[in-house]
């Protein structure tokens, strides 16, 4: 089964004041992107490797409320208002190749990961996993799983920008406890894992060179 890396997803309160962070923070002009209608969100991309990418997304306010709850957390008040200061990454995705076995593996361990849900985003559609809840386990630090249809990866029509994911950084009150269980998933080897309140950072390489780390 294909476990790896796909995307990182930076949580803002308004898409422009998104864009606005990425410029000052990471030195880029994030303008392609698009909506979902299905979680009334809209987002901005660039890829960071031939197979993943970073990802601003906010709640769009051109759209109606959808008929479920959001997806990362974005219906909770706390998160409406954390992210109102800077945008916030608070979740990393994992692409498979076969979601319904990874959420079986999940639901062997005694976590609820979610439900496979159909989503798009222009002419693009895939599978991924949402709560009903829209919750994100562990404050974040277990992945969110998704399932590309076959062909290019969808990375490679979004623009380069420079940018690279160099490290991802989990902190977890019970870093051994949170490490088990992704060992369980089989994505360790795909972080690093440090004490402290769950949350995820990222080491992103940027188009001078130089590193900056977020979260």
């Amino acid at each position: 089964m294909r476990l790896v890396f796909d995307h990182l997803a930076i949580v803002a309160a308004d898409l422009g004041a998104g864009a606005d962070w990425a410029k000052q923070t990471l030195g880029v002009d994030m303008t392609t992107g698009g909506a979902h209608p299905k979680m009334g969100t809209h987002n901005r991309l660039t890829r960071t490797g031939p197979d993943n990418f970073l990802e601003i997304i906010a709640i769009d306010p051109q759209q109606a409320d959808p008929e479920r709850v959001r997806w990362y957390r974005m219906d909770d008040p706390e998160v409406r208002v954390a992210t109102i200061a800077t945008p916030k990454p608070l979740a990393w995705v994992v692409a498979t190749d076969d979601l319904d076995t990874v959420l079986g593996v999940a639901r062997d361990l005694g976590l609820d990961l979610g439900r496979p849900v159909q989503v798009s985003r222009g002419d693009l559609t895939w599978r991924i996993a949402v709560r009903d809840d829209g919750d994100l386990p562990e404050g974040g630090t277990l992945p969110v799983f998704i399932q590309w249809p076959e062909g290019p990866h969808p990375a490679t029509r979004m623009p380069d920008l420079g940018l690279s994911i160099a490290t991802l950084v989990l902190h977890h009150p019970e870093p051994d406890r949170l490490g088990g269980l992704l060992s369980g998933l089989g994505v360790r080897d795909l972080v690093r894992i440090e004490a402290g309140a769950a949350g995820i950072a990222a080491e992103i390489s940027r188009a001078n060179g130089s590193p900056v780390l977020i979260g």
